[in-house]
């Protein structure tokens, strides 16, 4: 009896850690095929073999398609959330680099998420998180050159930071104008000096 029992906790922590992995790996899947499928296009089937799991693992563990997404949305967002964060503000440089780390990761996912958007929930859900996290970073690393948010101009400006590092404007130089990421930094770093020069 006594063995039985000093085994339990044992047990429990191996199948909390396989819990884990397991969710890691189907997260792992979620994301690696959102970066080369559109969205509608990705498949519970599809998760769980690369994810190397069953299909009734992924249901019984996110209940549905939209349920994976919105997890797979909340865990992702936070390790970008993250990995923008570390930079301080004012720091232009280091968060045009980081910035266009994460366009050249996911920019091509972003884009084609946007194409379904009037038509997916889960995709609205992605972009609207998206666009606000965007909105609160840029209210952040350039607030030495916003005004107080109390005045009339402080949207107009936020809104022209935003616009100088969308996602929309990586997607022009780098796909449709075939422009290197470095090129792509070096406009995008002229545009946002220019808002700066203006203050």
């Amino acid at each position: 009896m006594n063995s039985r029992k000093d085994t339990r906790p044992y047990n429990m922590k191996n199948r909390a850690k396989a819990a884990a992995h397991t969710e890691r790996r189907i997260m792992e899947a979620v994301i690696g095929l959102w970066q080369v499928l559109p969205i509608h296009e990705i498949t519970l089937e599809a998760i769980a073999e690369r994810a190397g799991v069953t299909v009734r693992t992924v249901l019984r563990k996110y209940g549905s398609k939209e349920g994976l997404f919105e997890a797979c949305l909340k865990q992702d967002s936070s390790k970008i959330e993250i990995n923008r964060g570390q930079v301080q503000a004012g720091d232009v440089p280091g968060a045009l680099r980081i910035l266009l780390d994460d366009y050249e990761a996911y920019g091509d996912a972003n884009i084609r998420t946007l194409a379904v958007e009037e038509e997916l929930e889960m995709a609205r859900k992605i972009l609207e998180k998206g666009r606000q996290y965007h909105r609160q970073w840029c209210a952040r690393v350039f607030a030495p050159w916003l005004p107080e948010p109390s005045t009339g101009d402080y949207e107009k400006r936020l809104l022209a930071f935003i616009a100088a590092t969308d996602v929309y404007l990586w997607k022009l130089l780098r796909r449709d104008l075939g422009r290197s990421p470095g090129e792509t930094l070096e406009t995008i770093q002229t545009l946002v000096n220019g808002l700066i020069k203006d203050c």
